[in-house]
């Protein structure tokens, strides 16, 4: 491998815990290190704080990172060798989402935030009252344009649709979250309606990088169809199943390359949730449902409330692990509002900007450091835009706040790599980085050439590249 000098800026883990002995923090390295440390080895449950900081200190390099050989090469097929190689990692393979509603889409402000630290959108306001609030005529066009216009000349080419069925209702015309045109119908035509709008969708974007949250909450509300009933119920898994079932199997119809989920929440803790989906999950695996991840929210009890690391990670080995599925946190914030006091009892007091930051970067750390994690997604750009008060990188002013600096300082200090190095002579360039779409400059002065080069996990190595 040549030598180079490579940039992994480093920041403070959070604190550990109590000691643990040095032949059982041994052994825990070594397993990690081996791959053979699964939920099954060590049950998240017997997991102590420390042994999760170093699990997800080693992951952060161990499942984001990997060794890259890349064959500088002429349009003749010649080397370029023993020429100086500057690398610097452009976008991360794992996936640092950003929620955008249709009012962002021109938002100057909102893009150029986004710029700085994402890469990838979650696209708001896709449940059908909203989508399609006079019937037949879907609001598909803005959607397009900001997909094809801003988001892919802008590198951005990977999207989460959110969400495709919602038994929930509330809201009035044009913002509810069932159509109202809906009811007028029978139960049996509107079964066949909502089965043909899951298709419409998944076809109309097709063309794009998509992930699908087929069915949202379904553990929490009652089955589609049963408009009578209330609203927010535990209703039998049986009877949650088969609209699951078909509405994934309907979107996997309509685009087989589609990336398609469920999306839950309050099920980080140990608890009944956590028990009702880890049922339904089952079930799913048991009937083959092309079921592709697990969207999970992670803003618990309406922000407020910071879990351990202990609980957030044993959630991942237990989703993750047991069930073998990849995590798209499609939902991650907590509020820095001070007049609020801190549920659990992992930290006391209210929470504040500093709080805020802290829970913020812990539940990162943790995501990045998984290896069941595919993604995250923080659910409010600023505080005069968001779901709940205070949850914001930004303050009702727009300013930064200290949350801003301290996801920026992760995903574009710490968790990235910026190196320089020489091509051999056989035209080789090995470097060890963090998995993502690499900028290359190749040579010096005017001989110069910049060239982009995608170095994620599975690429098969040497990587070839035409030096024109």
């Amino acid at each position: 491998m040549c030598e180079h000098d490579t940039v992994h800026r480093l920041v403070a883990m959070p604190p550990l815990s109590a000691p643990m002995s040095r032949r059982r923090l041994l052994s825990i390295l070594a397993a990690a290190a081996t791959g053979s440390l699964a939920a099954r080895a060590l049950p998240a449950h017997a997991m102590e704080r420390d042994q999760v900081w170093e699990l997800a200190r080693r992951g952060a390099r161990s499942h984001r990172m990997g060794n890259f050989t890349v064959r500088l090469h002429r349009s003749d097929g010649s080397p370029v060798r023993n020429t100086p190689v500057r690398a610097r990692l452009k976008q991360h393979e794992f996936s640092f989402g950003m929620i955008f509603r249709p009012r962002h889409y021109n938002d100057d402000w909102y893009r150029e935030q986004f710029l700085k630290l994402f890469n990838f959108v979650e696209l708001l306001e896709f449940n059908w009252g909203q989508y399609e609030p006079d019937e037949g005529k879907p609001l598909v066009d803005e959607r397009h344009r900001f997909l094809r216009e801003w988001c892919l000349p802008h590198g951005i080419d990977r999207f989460y649709g959110h969400m495709l069925v919602w038994t929930t209702q509330y809201g009035e015309y044009p913002k509810t979250n069932l159509p109202l045109w809906l009811f007028k119908y029978p139960p049996d035509r509107q079964w066949q309606l909502l089965l043909h709008r899951i298709r419409r969708e998944v076809t109309d974007y097709s063309e794009f990088n998509m992930i699908w949250d087929v069915v949202n909450e379904p553990i929490h509300l009652r089955p589609w169809g049963k408009w009578e009933e209330p609203i927010r119920q535990a209703a039998p898994i049986p009877q949650i199943l088969p609209y699951v079932l078909e509405s994934l199997r309907a979107a996997r119809q309509a685009n087989p390359k589609a990336t398609l989920l469920i999306n839950e929440y309050r099920i980080l803790a140990k608890n009944r949730w956590r028990d009702r989906l880890s049922q339904l999950l089952a079930a799913l695996q048991k009937a083959r449902a092309p079921l592709d991840m697990l969207g999970i929210q992670a803003h618990p009890y309406k922000a407020r409330h910071w879990h351990p690391p202990e609980t957030i990670w044993g959630a991942f080995e237990h989703f993750g692990g047991h069930f073998r599925i990849p995590i798209l946190i499609t939902e991650h914030c907590y509020t820095s509002s001070p007049d609020v006091p801190i549920g659990g009892t992992y930290r006391r007091g209210n929470w504040s900007a500093d709080r805020q930051a802290d829970a913020v970067e812990e539940f990162y750390r943790l995501a990045f450091g998984s290896p069941h994690v595919a993604g995250l997604v923080y659910f409010a750009m600023a505080d005069d835009d968001a779901w709940r008060p205070g949850i914001g990188l930004f303050d009702v002013r727009r300013r930064p706040k200290p949350v801003w600096d301290r996801l920026n300082q992760l995903i574009k200090h710490e968790w990235t790599t910026e190196l320089t190095t020489a091509s051999n002579v056989d035209g080789l360039v090995q470097f060890r980085g963090y998995y993502g779409t690499y900028r290359l400059d190749v040579g010096e002065g005017k001989e110069r050439k910049t060239v982009a080069v995608k170095l994620n996990r599975g690429v098969p190595q040497p990587v070839p590249l035409v030096i024109a």
